[in-house]
Parts: structure tokens; C-alpha cells; sequence
């Protein structure tokens, strides 16, 4: 089995994605670079821990290595350039979620990548994990097209108000750092949304809004309502969740701790609940193995991932259109020709 040669740019978060990375057969984790002081110091002894060479900057990384794929972990503000330096490369990108800051920088990003026809996956590692799989393919087959849903990813997450998280020209607020992954997993089952309306709430005084009730139509005629935010309990681990009605019946997705991990069906016209569990996290694997593992498979298949630009576009799109609707109250129409 070829293994592809992966470096990470980016180890706050790509840490974690490295972690995978060095246990599944399909990657060879061979680079590892980041340019911040903090990071850089301990970098090379990280680096050395999964057989790795330890880069100061994503330049000298694809510089001195024959990469087949890369993982962008780095917040989106300081994407464009290690973008531009894949693509010219041909080296396959997997994207760490959200895609862009907003709607314009969406479309700058997915510019770079159209020149150079590059291969790239977003890292919605929701859509991937195996109870929400069972539930697409269940809704492609016996349950029928989704109806009307109801979603929530609500948990104690409130990041201080300074910094990269907060920041409109970075991480753009709660909505599109971390409710992209529900909006992401909803689209996944429901289609293509058409409207959005939003009431917001700001209660902690931090420097956007930071929860919110929101009202989606899809395409199809379907209608999803979701709550979104950091106003959760610590003590509360069962997250996220969505009950979903179909054409022909019901289905419940259950999480814990921002996975996916059990699912609950029936038919309209039966009288027994079947059910299926399977924890993202299990047997070695981590909430993002299942991600990194179409990831590859496709890359080896010659095939674009699945979770694509167009994906993440929509994400930006659906964060920008709750704002603009909770500050106007009004509903507002997206445009995702």
C-alpha cells in the first residue's frame, strides 16, 4: 500500500492532526513547520517523536520536501500563501475547518486553488464519523429524503475576548470557527440551504455574538432549525446531536464530546426502534481518522475528496448570513451558484 508523504503546517491545533496522521498506514508524516516563537522552540524534539524534520516556516518545508499532501492547520488569516505554495506544487491540501474568514476571502482562497486545479478536502471531520455515515446511507435507502431536522452544538466554550478566535479578519466569531462543523453536517443530510434567519444572543461580553437560534430552508422544501454556542455546561458531554424526520421516517444522531456516536432509527409505519453505536474514538482510531482515511483513499483513487471547497464556501456563507440576519432581523437569501 503507498504511503503519501504528509507534512502539517500549523501545530496549536495540527497537534492533534499530526497525532493521526502518525498512526494511520495510508500517511507517511514526514515534515512538520511552524513559524510561531512559542512552537518553533520545541519543534524540532515534537518533530523527532513521530520521525519527522522540524520546519520554521511552510517555505523551506515544501522547499526540502517531496510532499504528495498537506495538512493547513494554521489559523485561515495565514492561509493564502501556504495555499498558493501547494497548489503550485500540485501537493494535495486537506484544510483544517472554517475555510476562509468570510465570503470574500472564501472566494480568493478557492481562486488560488481553481488556477492550479488543486486537490483539496476541508476538515469537517463530522460528516465522516461512522454514526452519521450509517445515517446518510440510511436516508439514501429505507428512510427517504430529510424533511425537517432539528440540531444543537451547544457547549461551555468561551475563548477570551482577545485573540485570533474573536477576530472578523481571522477566525470571525463562534459561527464560523466552530458552528461551521453543525451547519456542515446538516447540509451533508438536508441539501442545499436557500435561506437563513437568525436571532443572536450575547450575554458574556465577549466581542460578537456568541450563541444563536437559527432557522434554515433547503432546496427541497425542507426546513432545519439549530442552536448554536459556548452558553453549555461543563458537565453536559452529550453533544452535539440532530433529530431528523424523513420521507419515510425518523432518525436521531446522538454525540458525545463533539463526536458522533450513536444512531436511533424507525420507519413511519413500525413499532421497533433499531439502533447503532460506534464511537468515533475507538480501536486506536481519533475523531479525525475517519476524515484522514477518505482523505487518502481518494488521493490513492485519483478521485476529488469528498468535503470540498464548494463545502467550506457554503459553511462561510451560512456563518455570514446568520450574522447579517440576527443584527437585521430579517431573512436572508444565499447565493451558492
Amino acid at each position: 500500500m503507498k504511503r503519501f508523504k504528509t507534512g502539517v503546517v500549523g501545530l496549536r491545533f495540527g497537534q492533534f492532526l499530526a497525532r493521526t496522521l502518525a498512526h494511520l498506514e495510508s500517511a507517511q508524516l514526514v515534515a512538520l513547520a511552524d513559524r510561531n516563537p512559542n512552537i518553533a522552540e520545541g519543534l524540532d524534539t515534537y518533530a523527532a517523536r513521530y520521525g519527522a524534520r522540524a520546519y520554521r516556516s511552510s517555505e523551506d518545508m515544501f522547499a526540502n520536501e517531496a510532499l504528495d499532501a498537506v495538512v493547513i492547520a494554521t489559523a485561515p488569516k495565514a492561509r493564502a500563501p501556504i495555499i498558493k505554495q501547494a497548489a503550485e506544487r500540485g501537493i494535495a491540501m486537506f484544510v483544517e475547518k472554517p475555510w476562509a474568514t468570510n465570503p470574500d476571502h472564501a472566494a480568493q482562497l478557492a481562486e488560488l486553488c481553481q488556477q492550479h486545479k488543486a486537490t483539496v478536502m476541508l476538515g469537517f471531520s463530522f460528516r465522516f464519523h461512522p454514526a452519521i455515515t450509517r445515517l446518510k446511507q440510511l436516508m439514501s435507502d429505507e428512510l427517504g429524503q430529510g424533511w425537517m431536522l432539528n440540531g444543537e452544538y451547544v457547549f461551555d466554550f468561551l475563548p477570551p475576548a482577545e485573540g485570533w478566535f474573536w477576530d472578523p479578519e481571522n477566525g470571525n466569531g463562534m459561527f464560523n470557527e466552530n458552528s461551521c462543523h453543525l451547519f456542515d453536517a446538516v447540509c451533508y443530510l438536508m441539501g442545499k440551504p436557500v435561506s437563513v434567519m437568525a436571532a443572536a444572543a450575547q450575554f458574556a461580553g465577549r466581542p460578537a455574538e456568541e450563541a444563536a437560534a437559527i432557522s434554515l430552508e433547503f432546496e427541497s422544501g425542507a426546513i432545519a432549525a439549530l442552536t448554536v454556542g459556548g452558553y453549555g455546561s461543563n458537565a453536559h458531554w452529550d453533544f452535539p446531536r440532530i433529530d431528523i424526520t424523513t420521507e419515510h421516517g425518523q432518525a436521531r444522531l446522538r454525540g458525545r464530546h463533539h463526536m458522533w456516536d450513536s444512531l436511533s432509527w424507525a420507519k413511519r409505519n413500525e413499532d421497533t426502534v433499531r439502533s447503532f453505536t460506534q464511537p468515533a474514538e475507538i480501536l486506536g482510531t481519533t475523531r479525525y481518522t475517519h476524515a484522514f482515511a477518505h482523505f487518502f483513499e481518494r488521493l490513492r483513487k485519483g478521485e476529488q475528496p469528498c468535503a470540498t471547497i464548494e463545502d467550506g464556501m457554503r459553511s462561510v456563507a451560512i456563518t455570514d448570513a446568520v450574522a447579517r440576519s440576527a443584527r437585521s432581523g430579517k431573512k436572508i437569501m444565499l447565493d451558492l451558484e
